[in-house]
Protein backbone atom coordinates (compact mmCIF):
# COMPACT_ATOMS: atom_id res chain seq x y z
CA UNK A 1 0.00 0.00 0.00
CA UNK A 2 1.05 3.59 -0.61
CA UNK A 3 -0.18 6.76 1.06
CA UNK A 4 -1.94 9.52 -0.83
CA UNK A 5 -3.25 12.64 0.91
CA UNK A 6 -6.51 14.14 -0.34
CA UNK A 7 -8.21 17.43 0.48
CA UNK A 8 -11.90 17.40 1.39
CA UNK A 9 -14.38 20.24 1.73
CA UNK A 10 -16.29 20.50 5.00
CA UNK A 11 -19.30 18.58 3.63
CA UNK A 12 -17.27 15.72 2.16
CA UNK A 13 -15.18 15.57 5.35
CA UNK A 14 -18.35 15.10 7.44
CA UNK A 15 -19.48 12.27 5.15
CA UNK A 16 -16.03 10.62 5.31
CA UNK A 17 -16.00 10.84 9.12
CA UNK A 18 -19.21 8.80 9.30
CA UNK A 19 -17.85 5.95 7.14
CA UNK A 20 -16.45 2.83 8.80
CA UNK A 21 -13.48 2.59 6.42
CA UNK A 22 -13.09 5.63 4.19
CA UNK A 23 -9.76 4.43 2.75
CA UNK A 24 -11.26 1.11 1.64
CA UNK A 25 -14.17 2.98 0.03
CA UNK A 26 -11.78 5.27 -1.88
CA UNK A 27 -9.70 2.28 -3.04
CA UNK A 28 -12.80 0.42 -4.25
CA UNK A 29 -14.08 3.48 -6.16
CA UNK A 30 -10.70 3.98 -7.84
CA UNK A 31 -10.49 0.31 -8.83
CA UNK A 32 -14.07 0.48 -10.10
CA UNK A 33 -13.20 3.58 -12.15
CA UNK A 34 -10.20 1.75 -13.60
CA UNK A 35 -12.34 -1.22 -14.63
CA UNK A 36 -10.72 -3.58 -12.13
CA UNK A 37 -13.15 -6.15 -10.71
CA UNK A 38 -13.27 -6.26 -6.93
CA UNK A 39 -13.87 -9.64 -5.32
CA UNK A 40 -14.18 -9.29 -1.53
CA UNK A 41 -12.60 -12.06 0.48
CA UNK A 42 -13.89 -12.67 3.98
CA UNK A 43 -11.17 -13.44 6.50
CA UNK A 44 -11.42 -14.47 10.14
CA UNK A 45 -9.25 -13.87 13.19
CA UNK A 46 -8.18 -17.01 15.05
CA UNK A 47 -6.60 -16.97 18.50
CA UNK A 48 -4.99 -19.64 20.69
CA UNK A 49 -5.08 -19.79 24.53
CA UNK A 50 -1.54 -18.35 24.62
CA UNK A 51 -2.69 -15.24 22.71
CA UNK A 52 -1.10 -15.96 19.31
CA UNK A 53 -3.21 -14.75 16.40
CA UNK A 54 -3.72 -15.86 12.81
CA UNK A 55 -5.92 -14.52 10.01
CA UNK A 56 -7.57 -17.20 7.84
CA UNK A 57 -10.08 -17.29 5.00
CA UNK A 58 -12.32 -19.82 6.80
CA UNK A 59 -13.51 -20.63 10.34
CA UNK A 60 -11.88 -24.06 10.62
CA UNK A 61 -9.85 -24.13 13.84
CA UNK A 62 -6.18 -24.92 13.12
CA UNK A 63 -3.38 -25.72 15.54
CA UNK A 64 -1.35 -22.66 16.50
CA UNK A 65 1.92 -22.59 14.48
CA UNK A 66 3.85 -21.32 17.54
CA UNK A 67 2.54 -23.33 20.51
CA UNK A 68 0.41 -26.06 18.82
CA UNK A 69 -2.70 -25.39 20.94
CA UNK A 70 -6.03 -25.48 19.11
CA UNK A 71 -7.01 -22.01 17.89
CA UNK A 72 -10.57 -20.65 18.08
CA UNK A 73 -12.47 -18.20 15.92
CA UNK A 74 -12.87 -14.70 17.42
CA UNK A 75 -16.45 -13.81 16.35
CA UNK A 76 -16.20 -10.10 17.15
CA UNK A 77 -13.64 -9.57 14.37
CA UNK A 78 -14.39 -10.15 10.72
CA UNK A 79 -12.17 -8.52 8.13
CA UNK A 80 -13.10 -7.85 4.53
CA UNK A 81 -10.13 -7.46 2.27
CA UNK A 82 -10.18 -6.24 -1.32
CA UNK A 83 -9.76 -8.62 -4.25
CA UNK A 84 -6.03 -7.94 -4.57
CA UNK A 85 -5.23 -10.31 -1.66
CA UNK A 86 -5.12 -13.55 -3.65
CA UNK A 87 -2.43 -15.18 -1.51
CA UNK A 88 -4.80 -16.05 1.38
Amino acid sequence: MRNKTITLCLNSFEIAQKMDNFSEWVRSKLLEEGGIEIKPIETYLMKCPMGHQLVKNNKHAPLCPQCHFRMTYVPSVQLTLGGLHDEL
